[in-house]
């Protein structure tokens, strides 16, 4: 079993896949475009999305910077 800084992280992750998926879905934007228009490597944004991505925050700063404009976007709650 995974101990709790681990499984708070892991919690994190997910929650930043979830909200990119949100944001694709709601643009109706495939990976591939989604890499295409914000220059984020596909691969990467793959791994993102399936929460096996280890993010530092400069990189859910660079992703929020070239999607939403807003960092608190991706770490939120979901409504």
């Amino acid at each position: 079993m995974k101990n709790k800084e681990d499984q708070d992280y892991q919690y994190i992750l997910d929650r930043v896949a979830l909200r990119l998926i949100k944001y694709r879905k709601e643009n109706n934007l495939s990976l591939r475009q989604l890499a295409a228009d914000t220059g984020l490597d596909h691969s990467w944004l793959s791994k993102v999305e399936q929460g096996k991505k280890d993010l530092r925050l400069v990189s859910i700063y660079k992703l929020a910077e070239r999607t939403t404009g807003d960092v608190s976007y991706f770490l939120k709650e979901d409504e």
